[in-house]
């Protein structure tokens, strides 16, 4: 058995891997470890956790209807092609999570404040590309790839068939957050001055993780994969830290308090400013040119 917590073994080939497959899907080896650690899907306060854990899912993917106003504001025929395919993926993603609900017959429960918050849609492209594809949709992909899909009991009958939708969730979501760290990237080369709210709003994005935590662990210290949540989460922290260090904008020593806090002021004015953007299309504008054409009128 894999020590919980340190990486696994490389699993078997896959014989439906998709060579196509962003990184992150390939990488999966290198989450977390609950080192085999399951729930017990006839245990009633195992079936609470999960079906908290899956509401929290149904909702994410419901909000996949704001890639419509994505869509709207699309700066480049390039992203308007990745707004629509995002939006038939998540409704497609909403339906696999109501067919795992109903496998497992559980009835959906309203979302976790948290997951609102996370979830909401920002019309500032900078701040919608990094908070909810980047990082969010990152974080959404740790818990499908090392939590759901590792500790779900290959035992029970049901669970085959579950994570076969699981991994179509997993390599979408994936794209999702190349998509984001691409789109971040560029914002970060036209907009350097980012660099220090982006950083604050990460740690206020992961400030809010312990609240959620709390909820789905509960009072139960001796359960195999509840107790291991506290540590999952900090791993979770970890990898959106160094995936920060990656995007450009966290440095490679850990901030200090002073720092961190003017970087959170930042971030929460930035935030605050994003809330009087409004969308504004353009690739109706932009769109000869987007084509290879000329746009200059004739």
């Amino acid at each position: 058995m894999n020590t919980p917590g340190k990486a696994p073994a490389p699993a078997p080939p896959d014989t439906d891997h998709d060579p196509a497959a962003p990184p992150e899907l390939d990488a999966a080896g290198s989450g977390y470890d609950f080192g085999g650690a399951t729930f017990d899907l006839n245990d009633p306060g195992d079936r609470e956790v999960l079906r908290f854990i899956l509401s929290q899912a149904l909702f994410g993917e419901a909000t996949g209807v704001y890639c419509g106003r994505s869509l709207y504001a699309a700066r480049s025929l390039e992203a308007a092609r990745f707004y629509t395919r995002q939006a038939r993926q998540e409704l497609g993603h909403l339906q696999l999570f109501a067919d795992i609900c109903r496998t497992l017959d559980l009835q959906p429960a309203p979302p976790h404040w948290v997951i609102r918050l996370l979830s909401a849609h920002n019309n500032y492209y900078p701040l919608k590309v990094l908070m909810e594809h980047a990082i969010g949709e990152g974080m959404v992909l740790d818990v499908f790839k090392d939590l759901l899909l590792q500790t779900l009991p290959d035992s029970d009958p049901r669970v085959p068939a579950i994570k076969k939708k699981l991994r179509v969730v997993v390599r979408e979501e994936a794209e999702h957050v190349a998509w984001g760290e691409k789109e971040t990237r560029a914002m970060l080369r036209e907009k350097p001055w980012l660099r220090e709210p982006f950083l604050g709003l990460v740690e206020l994005q992961l400030m809010t993780l312990p609240a959620l935590v709390s909820r789905i662990a509960g009072s139960r210290p001796d359960h195999p994969v509840l107790r291991q949540m506290k540590p999952f989460v900090e791993h979770v922290s970890a990898r959106v830290r160094e995936q920060s260090r990656r995007l450009g904008f966290y440095p490679e020593q850990e901030p200090g308090l002073a720092r961190r806090c003017a970087a959170m002021a930042a971030g929460t004015l930035l935030f605050a400013r994003s809330q009087l953007a409004r969308s504004r299309s353009q690739l109706d504008k932009s769109y000869l040119s987007e084509l290879g054409f000329s746009d200059r009128t004739r």
